[in-house]
């Protein structure tokens, strides 16, 4: 019984007698909300949304391209929930359109894209062609949509004179529903057409929700709430339901429940400890979620652990504004790999022109997207102040490759790959040889004005080792001995070396070498080999480093 994986369309799904989670209690939570005209709920790609408002669409609508939806409902918990909902089942006009497919590299070819996509959506209502509510002039700009060559005023206006055609038809208020409306803008963002892909969304959204008498709800997904670029602006009754609102909490995402159901008729319960530990840990409002995604093809896959999720994309939002990250933010990525806390600012009304790397709108964008999650929300005045960390492991696994990219952007693949190298092996000559040609022509990537030496130091080198997690176990201010080492090195296979690293900031570059025996020194004295030893591991590196600047010195003990 293994999970759909692919299929958004609810009705299709239903007419294969594919297997899914039941989410049919989102339509309950809809009609509950009644007073909220236009509703924004923001979620991670590839959490259910647009099979979701597929469901919602099939719910409303009496037919969904020539597919009699009457009976597809009987089986689900919204018909449990009873005839106060079920009453709407079929009974509305429905304006459905998804541009989770409209992201291309220009804006000509995206201009032609939503141009195909209104042609499509038009397509879906062509009784109107025929109808004796609409004039002559009202079917000729139909038309012109249709066939794909309305102009740039009329493309706009799309949604909004579809709406009033349908209404004037049916004398039914039609409903609207978006699905990945940022979608566009996002590929405008990262393709340098931003401020012509926001011209073009705010007419096709603004004219269509803006003051409209013609609708009677509309709904909308995505994975950001771009407020700041007034896609919205003047709409008086809008309610965006982001991952710290508690309302849909369990609608978008699989619960635990339902997981163990899931795992129970596959066979596969007795994985469920480390399935969580891989995929589940979003909070969602006071829900915690699993990845939809990525439990339906571990179950497909027979309970093989891989990041599934992580691989259905190339990241690249999330790569490109990590990687413009200042220096404060590369540093707290040391919490990040230790599995540790951020404390942050949450601006729930980011904008794509905010993403330059600095501040918390890293963190924002990092937690909307599914990449952290909040373990812990609290206003602080009109922001809110979020405990931010990865979920789980699947996730945990991106910011190593990130930050592993970070080093081998400025070092050098080669030089990269060697200097690691002669850690692991205890050739401290070639790696402080290595690690002091990069400071000496690469540390100004890592701006370090205005932090604390120690904590930048610890941070940068944690950063450079992280890739030495597939072969080693790496830690970070624990107890061993008789105090708290900075950094833990230790092999997975025990017959290798294990290594302890000590920082220093020196105070005058003549006391360099001086502050590298004394880290050496409190090695020593404080017996941080003993959680290596305990180990049984027989071969230990120790390590003094000390900093003044851009300059480094070592003082090793093997």
């Amino acid at each position: 019984m293994s999970l759909i994986i692919g299929q958004d369309n609810f009705g299709e799904a239903v007419r294969q007698q594919l297997n899914f989670i039941d989410k049919s209690l989102f339509i309950k939570e809809i009609f509950d909300n009644k007073d909220i005209a236009v509703s924004v709920i923001v979620r991670p790609r590839r959490f259910g949304k647009t099979f979701n408002m597929s469901m919602l669409h099939h719910f409303l609508a009496a037919e969904v391209n020539g597919l009699k939806t009457k009976d597809m409902f009987e089986d689900l918990k919204i018909a449990q929930a009873g005839e106060r909902y079920m009453k709407h089942q079929g009974q509305y006009p429905v304006v459905f359109i998804s541009f989770k497919n409209v992201k291309h590299s220009n804006y000509a070819s995206t201009y032609d894209s939503m141009a195909k996509l209104m042609s499509q959506t038009y397509s879906e209502h062509l009784e109107l062609l025929s109808s004796q509510k609409l004039n002559h002039h009202q079917k000729e700009i139909f038309l012109s949509v249709v066939e794909e060559r309305a102009t740039q005023v009329s493309l706009q206006s799309s949604l909004f004179d579809l709406t009033h055609a349908l209404y004037l038809h049916y004398g039914v208020k039609p409903w609207i529903l978006i699905d990945e409306y940022d979608t566009p803008i996002q590929a405008g963002y990262l393709d340098n057409y931003y401020k012509e892909i926001i011209e073009l969304m705010r007419g096709l959204l603004g004219s269509v929700l803006k003051g409209n008498a013609n609708i009677h709800r509309a709904v909308i997904t995505g994975i950001l709430r771009i407020a700041k670029e007034n896609l919205f602006s003047g709409l008086n009754n809008v309610q965006v339901f982001s991952v710290l609102n508690t309302e849909y909490s369990e609608q978008f995402g699989f619960t635990e429940p339902e997981v163990d159901e899931a795992l129970q008729k596959n066979n596969l319960h007795h994985l469920s400890t480390n399935i969580k530990a891989w995929y589940n840990g979003y909070h969602i409002g006071n829900a915690q979620m699993y990845n939809p995604w990525s439990i339906a093809n571990c179950i497909y896959k027979k309970g093989t652990l891989q990041p599934y999720w992580l691989n259905t994309s190339d990241n690249t939002l999330i790569k490109q504004t990590m990687a413009h990250a200042d220096a404060l933010l590369k540093i707290e990525c040391e919490k990040i790999l230790e599995g540790k806390p951020v404390e942050a600012l949450v601006d729930e009304n980011i904008t794509f022109a905010d993403l330059n790397g600095s501040g918390d709108k890293l963190w924002t964008l990092l937690l909307f997207s599914g990449y952290l999650t909040s373990t812990r929300t609290e206003l602080a005045g009109f922001e809110k102040k979020c405990m931010l960390q990865p979920p789980n492991k699947e996730i945990g696994l991106l910011y190593s490759h990130v930050i592993s990219a970070w080093f081998k952007e400025s070092l050098g693949q080669q030089n990269y790959h060697y200097l690691l190298k002669s850690l692991i092996t205890g050739d401290v000559e070639e790696f402080l040889e290595i690690l002091q040609k990069f400071f000496s022509e690469s540390l100004s990537y890592f701006d370090v004005k205005g932090t604390a030496p120690e904590k930048f130091y610890h941070g940068f080198v944690m950063g450079l080792i992280v890739s030495l997690s597939g072969t080693h176990h790496i830690q970070s201010n624990k107890e061993s001995g008789r105090g708290r080492y900075d950094v833990l090195i230790i092999p997975k296979d025990l017959t290798q070396l294990g290594i302890i690293i000590e920082f220093k900031v020196a105070k005058k570059n003549i006391d360099l070498q001086a502050a590298a025996d004394e880290a050496l020194e409190q090695i020593n004295q404080r017996g941080y080999a003993t959680e290596l030893a305990q180990k049984h591991i027989k071969k230990i590196l120790k390590m003094g480093l000390a900093f003044y600047g851009k300059e480094v010195a070592l003082a090793s003990q093997s």
